[in-house]
């Protein structure tokens, strides 16, 4: 039986609005937990409990048990067995664990990006770099932290590898948070700048193994660089000017943790 005309123009027009997104109380406190830690109001390495959120928040615990297990698949939080759930910090453990899996994935990736990479490409690339150096030079370390990102997302999503992609965008949340502080730590920035400008010659070179071994050395140079380690149970030494550091890695990790709140609505709007 044939459709009536008016009711396919109606269908057809229907289809150019926008579907509505409902947010979960779920979301709506993962929401407000993410806000907190990246203010500071909610300390790292601090409990989070169910029943005392859920107390705060006027809901039940479920919903905020599954807010809980979306923020630890950012990396802001961690669950531990028989314990609950605690706001994550950073210690030389995870600061291994994060560069030595980016170092595996990368350097692959930047193996696979040699080969494809266009002329347009290694423009965006280059402006890349130009603006890490112009911005640590005027000291703005939070706008670093984004372009350090920006820059080695680009080359997984290059490498035309769609699984590749996937498995760091999982680790995306923590590589974000983390770069806030293993950047501030590096006795010279301008060596960071300097890093990333070889891993674009190094792809440029269009040779497979020296881009991998490129981008791999860099990120081992990151554990290197960093000029305070942190001990596990014990704070870290205050040096001279420390304070000024800390203060734009705070707004660095605010930076972080916005933009990663704003990625995820984006994401609900897409799923409608």
């Amino acid at each position: 039986m044939a459709v009536p005309r008016r009711r396919l123009s109606q269908r057809k027009t229907c289809a150019r609005v926008a579907p509505v997104s409902y947010r979960t109380i779920a979301e709506q406190i993962a929401d407000s937990v993410r806000e907190a830690i990246a203010r500071g109001r909610i300390p790292p390495a601090a409990r989070l409990l169910e029943a005392s959120l859920a107390r705060e928040m006027g809901t039940s615990r479920a919903p905020v048990r599954e807010a809980l297990s979306q923020l630890a698949r950012e990396g802001l939080v961690v669950k531990e067995p028989n314990r609950g759930a605690r706001v994550v910090e950073l210690t030389e453990e995870i600061v291994h664990e994060v560069a030595s899996l980016r170092g595996l994935l990368e350097g692959f990736a930047a193996s696979l990006a040699a080969k494809r990479l266009r002329a347009n490409q290694f423009a965006e690339l280059d402006a890349m770099v130009s603006d890490m150096d112009r911005t640590v030079r005027q000291g703005e370390y939070a706008r670093l932290v984004e372009l350090d990102y920006r820059f080695h997302d680009f080359i997984c999503r290059a490498s035309g590898h769609r699984t590749l992609y996937e498995t760091w965008s999982a680790i995306s949340g923590k590589v974000r948070l983390y770069l806030s502080t293993t950047n501030l730590m590096y006795r010279n920035l301008a060596h960071v700048v300097r890093g990333h400008g070889e891993i674009v010659a190094a792809l440029r070179s269009r040779d497979t193994a020296r881009a991998n071994r490129t981008i791999q050395a860099h990120l081992g140079e990151m554990l290197n660089g960093v000029a305070a380690k942190p001990k596990r149970g014990s704070r870290p030494p205050r040096l001279s000017g420390e304070s000024a550091t800390f203060r734009q890695s705070r707004r660095a990790r605010r930076l972080a943790v916005a933009r990663l709140s704003r990625s995820r609505t984006a994401a609900r709007r897409q799923r409608g």
